[in-house]
């Protein structure tokens, strides 16, 4: 191993100090210090201000930032970093193929290199049969796909996955998580979402990193393992629908819980059979009592529960 080589090793794979990001005269997020060695790194909430320093979109205006010891704005261009951000404008007329060794031979300048590097790209994340597909006719999770493995073609030290999950259904969020696992296989990975409900793919994904670091409103709101993150407390939101919510509502006062009525969704109303009405809680749940005893109640009390969803304790207002 060279000296270099070493060194990169033994640096952050992100720091940011007081650094503030700002994209067409506005700022965007409010200063950040951060420090992580992990090899997984997961980003909850808008991060994308940091993702588009790398494309040189937005602008370091105070502070600095690094990924692996190389300075954000030129992590991208030094291949320290491989960038796949969300649903990016794509050459539609390009071959799948085509794409990967364009961005293989932009990297290094090497034909005959770049041509090995997209057949092993797409044979690695099992994408081999789009290879001549036009980029124009893939649908959004094949699209997120070959992002992921244009951004891992040269393999680069660190991939940066921006919101890969977002707005997949399901079956193809599980999927595009399972080729984000094995992409942090072979490099470390920087990868963002939105505040995952559980359970969820996103949810999983951030399962799986080692550390995670959490804005809400620009602000860095709570960082740590996973475990320590979405450590639960006993407070709910809950929303429900039926004929009876006040009967509900009372029967968990009785119990000891504290409910606070918050503003209702309107999403199901056209779903609703006369006389049911939808309501969301906060809901205080009285030491030791779990889940179990709002689940327990709207069973008894003939109302159909529609989200259950902890407020975990390290990002509660």
């Amino acid at each position: 191993m060279t000296e270099p080589e070493s060194a990169a090793s033994q640096a952050a794979t992100l720091e940011l100090h007081d650094a503030s990001f700002d994209r067409v005269g506005a700022t965007e997020v409010a200063p950040l210090s951060l420090r992580s060695d992990a090899r997984r790194i997961g980003l909850v909430g808008n991060w994308q201000p940091l993702f588009r320093a790398l494309t040189n979109q937005s602008t370091l205006t105070r502070g600095s930032a690094r990924i692996l010891d190389s300075d954000v704005h030129v992590a991208l261009t030094h291949g320290v970093v491989g960038f796949a951000a969300c649903d990016p404008d794509l050459p539609a007329s390009f071959s799948v193929f085509e794409y990967l060794e364009h961005a293989a031979r932009l990297s290094h300048g090497s034909p005959a290199r770049a041509k090995n590097d997209a057949r092993r790209a797409l044979e690695e994340y099992g994408l081999s049969e789009l290879a001549p597909r036009a980029l124009g006719r893939l649908v959004r999770y094949q699209s997120r796909a070959i992002a992921i493995a244009c951004a891992a073609v040269t393999a680069p030290a660190v991939l940066c996955l921006e919101t890969p999950l977002h707005d997949l259904d399901a079956a193809s969020a599980d999927y595009i998580a399972r080729l984000c696992a094995h992409a942090a296989e072979r490099s470390r990975l920087i990868v963002s979402t939105a505040l995952p409900s559980t359970p969820s793919a996103e949810r999983a994904l951030l399962d799986a990193c080692d550390e995670l670091f959490v804005l809400k409103h620009g602000t860095l709101v709570a960082h740590g393992s996973p475990s320590r993150v979405f450590a639960p407390s006993p407070r709910y939101l809950l929303t429900l629908v039926g004929a009876k919510n006040s009967d509900f509502t009372a029967a968990l006062a009785r119990v000891g819980c504290r409910v606070t009525e918050q503003a209702s969704p309107r999403a199901f109303n056209a779903l609703l059979a006369a006389g049911s009405r939808v309501t969301r809680y906060l809901i205080d749940l009285p030491e030791p009592a779990s889940q179990s005893l709002l689940l327990d109640a709207a069973l008894e009390q003939g109302v159909t529960v529609l989200e259950l969803e902890p407020i975990f304790q390290t990002l509660a207002d």
